[in-house]
């Protein structure tokens, strides 16, 4: 698997989530085009996936850090408006869940991240 597919994956993950709950904010925008930068995605490659994100697909991380690292960047996308909406809760503990991690951990897991995040 390419580093481009995985960081790609993982922004659409962004963009899915952030429309969970119907509409995305401009804070969680702002923070997945943070997350994008951060993944040294170019703006051009961001809005294309904006426009059309039918056209990645996702691909899962293999190491602990990657899938720790995104895992948190979907607890702070879902967290960052102060509003966790039941759908975006669904969403980010099915991907842990696809992560490898047990189902009986997930919640405690993103409450943990909602939790640090938030002090």
């Amino acid at each position: 698997m390419t580093e481009k597919k995985l960081q790609l994956g993982q922004i659409k993950n962004l963009i899915m989530l952030a429309l969970a709950d119907g509409k995305a904010t401009d804070s969680e925008l702002a923070l997945i085009a943070s997350i994008a930068s951060r993944e040294n995605l170019t703006q051009e490659e961001l809005n294309n996936l904006i426009d059309n994100p039918d056209s990645v697909h996702i691909t899962l991380p293999e190491d602990e850090e990657t899938k720790k690292r995104y895992l948190t960047d979907m607890v702070a996308l879902m967290t960052i408006d102060g509003d966790m909406d039941d759908n975006e809760v669904a969403m980010c503990k099915l991907y842990a869940i696809s992560l490898g991690y047990d189902s009986s951990e997930v919640e405690n897991m993103v409450i943990n991240i909602a939790e640090c995040l938030t002090k």
